[in-house]
């Protein structure tokens, strides 16, 4: 009864809000990659993209690809949530089986709370309607809890060897799939130390041949398909891909051991990044936004943010302490080790940057600069203080007026670190040396980093459910419809099922563009929609989409000129406006600095959510009018709590406040007002 109805929850909250069409972010990517057998960005998602196509075989024609591949995301959370449902019963004593409570017995009922909650989930909701591998990795990770949990019962090894094909098979789809195998390695010790030969021979066995999913990469690349990031066709490129080297040379063992945040801004709640923030948001939102910390101030919806702040804080502190009389149970122990390793672990690894600190690869090399000029300074003069002090009292120091800095430089005791750097350079240049410049502080994260946190999201459920096992029958009531608080809280914030901005963008993005044009893009949000409508829906391919971030690698020069034979390539962006305009339109997205390309035309005015080398003030200012009132298509102008519709929608705000100031008809003003709303 229980399992049929989780399975009910998620098929009618899923099928009313899922996304009928392409999202932001990587989804446009997946998607497009799926529908071509792509490879998309390192590490290349093998498994992910060939389960992608399986689900556009079989489901395409229902609603196209997009439809398709969020469909896979869909069923994989529900039946993750099944499993959820199955772990938290292994656990539980069966003695709750004898508490009976309106027909169904406890130990059922706390299955269910757990599962159901964690359907309704912020970010788990979030993930489950839309295209990613998130979804599917929540899956195979609980399937490794249930395995090792059945091996328990029965201790057949079986059982171990299915998790280890299972975790490496995968890493096709994430690498989050490993991240249970240390919790599983000592839950496995706590219980038995001696295995057969026999036993390690089949495990290698099954290890490689799960990783042989990611020879996808190599032999789909060699064939040169449409989407081919990296190209990863030999074993060097192949390797790079896997090794994620577009990303940077540092592993992310090594940067984490040079934090890029402090400890209360990873922890706490600070923007972007804050995984308390993230928790206490989970199943009943926080009225001024996760990241907000909130205190006992004017207004109702800031008072109410500090009363949910305490009382969720409290409930985890409650959990924590209903666990801790049932330390004892395996089950409990591997649970909890899962929720601090993909929590506490996760923060430390992941290691995000709040935007105070530099960047780990760049403090690695500034440290080891320091080390070798320390040789050619004075032992009179003290050792540098850490980068942060440093980037503290410089930015303190360039806050200041002028007039004053040189004063507070002197006497200030909050000046010690500058008044050593500064000692330290005038000793390096008496040596003839070079001091060396700290490093830039590296951006805070761009957006919300939630989803990295889902799998602590779902075993804190199993866990809040353990903790209420002897709950009273007035309690349990209470936890049978626990699901409908996030339900109803976050029902409005993840329904996509009219959430069609990201292609409305992307579909007004390449209307922008003349008949074979060329349109240079910059980033993930501004390429991905469109790599969708081209690669996915066969839209507006004349259009030439030229991502400059991407330009600068061999591989895409050489995929780009080989795809789009109809124009003239060129080593540089520069070169191929050269060879190519005025007999091609060239077109840049709204981030373009017109002075980065005056030495071709002193005009690149907006006509729309693009701008148009070389045209007119008039043709654009004209044509700007007509693509806002007339050409462009806007199917829900609702933000929805999701952060690049609404950066999206302040994109449509500010270019219609810019058309207010163009002469528009009456006809048109009415429609840019409506915009600017």
């Amino acid at each position: 009864m229980e399992r049929f109805a989780i399975l009910l929850l998620g098929a009618i909250g899923y099928g009313f809000t899922m996304a009928r069409t392409v999202s932001f972010w990587d989804c446009g990517e997946f998607i497009a990659a799926s529908n071509v057998l792509g490879i998309p960005h390192p590490p290349g998602y093998p498994l992910f993209i060939l389960l992608g196509r399986f689900f556009i075989l079989l489901f395409g024609w229902i609603s196209g690809p997009a439809f398709a591949v969020n469909l896979l995301s869909v069923i994989s959370s529900i039946l993750c949530c099944l499993l959820i449902f199955e772990i938290t019963v292994k656990i539980l004593p069966k003695e709750l089986d004898e508490r009976i409570y309106f027909g169904r017995n406890l130990r059922n009922l706390l299955g269910f709370f757990a599962a159901s909650i964690s359907l309704f989930g912020d970010t788990f909701w979030f993930n489950a309607v839309e295209a990613g591998s998130y979804s599917i990795s929540m899956f195979v990770i609980m399937l490794e809890i249930w395995a090792v949990l059945k091996w328990k019962e029965t201790l057949k090894h079986k059982y171990l060897l299915f998790i280890l094909y299972i975790s490496f098979l995968g890493l096709g789809l994430h690498t989050f799939t490993l991240l249970p195998l240390p919790a599983i390695l000592i839950f496995v010790l706590m219980k038995n130390r001696k295995f057969p030969v026999k036993f390690f021979a089949v495990a290698v066995f099954l290890i490689v041949l799960s990783l042989s999913s990611q020879l996808y990469l190599p032999i789909r690349s060699s064939t040169e398909p449409l989407l081919n990031e990296n190209n990863p066709a030999n074993i060097e490129t192949f390797w790079n891909v896997l090794s994620r080297k577009q990303y940077g040379n540092m592993s992310m063992f090594e940067r984490a051991l040079y934090r890029r945040a402090s400890p209360l801004s990873q922890f706490g709640f600070s923007e972007n990044i804050g995984y308390l923030g993230y928790h206490l948001n989970q199943w009943f939102p926080a009225p001024l936004g996760a990241q907000v910390a909130g205190a006992w101030d004017e207004g109702f919806w800031k008072k109410f943010q500090f009363f949910h702040r305490i009382v969720f804080e409290f409930l985890i502190i409650a959990v924590f302490a209903g666990l801790w009389f049932y330390r004892k149970n395996p089950g409990v122990v591997l649970v909890c080790l899962m929720f601090l390793l993909s929590s506490v672990g996760l923060v430390f690894y992941l290691n995000f940057a709040d935007g105070t600190r530099p960047d780990s690869l760049y403090a690695k090399q500034w440290n080891t600069q320091i080390k070798e000029l320390r040789k050619f300074v004075p032992d009179s003069i003290p050792d540098l203080p850490s980068l942060g002090k440093l980037n503290k009292q410089f930015s303190f120091y360039y806050a200041l007026p002028a007039n004053m800095r040189g004063a507070w430089l002197k006497n200030a005791q909050g000046a010690d670190g500058l008044r050593t750097i500064f000692a330290w350079e005038d000793a390096l240049e008496e040596q003839g040396k070079k001091m060396a410049n700290p490093p830039h502080i590296v951006r805070r994260e761009v957006r919300n980093r939630d989803y990295f946190f889902v799998p602590a999201f779902l075993f804190f459920a199993i866990m809040a459910a353990i903790a209420c096992r002897k709950a009273s029958k007035f309690a349990a009531l209470g936890l049978m419809f626990a699901w409908l608080i996030p339900f109803l809280t976050n029902f409005n914030s993840h329904n996509r099922s009219k959430d069609f901005i990201a292609r409305d963008f992307a579909i007004n993005i390449l209307n922008s563009v003349p008949q074979n044009g060329i349109l240079i893009t910059y980033g993930d949000n501004d390429t991905f929609p469109l790599w969708y409508m081209q690669l996915a829906e066969n839209y507006r391919t004349d259009v030439v989409v030229i991502n400059e971030s991407l330009f600068y690698s061999d591989w895409y020069r050489k995929q780009l000129f080989k795809n789009y034979l109809n124009i003239e390539p060129g080593d540089l962006i520069s070169q191929v406006i050269e060879n190519n305009f005025p007999e091609k339109s060239v077109n840049f997205m709204l981030g373009a600095r017109p002075e980065d390309y005056k030495e071709f035309s002193e005009n690149m005015p907006i006509v729309g959510l693009v701008r148009s080398l070389g045209m007119e003030e008039a043709e654009a200012d004209s044509l700007l009018l007509t693509n806002l009132t007339a050409n462009y298509q806007y199917s829900e102008f609702k933000a929805r709590g999701q952060e690049a519709n609404a950066q999206t929608l302040d994109i449509y705000r500010y270019l219609a406040k810019i058309a207010l100031q163009k002469e528009p008809d009456g006809r048109q003003r009415e429609k840019l007002l409506e915009l600017t709303r």
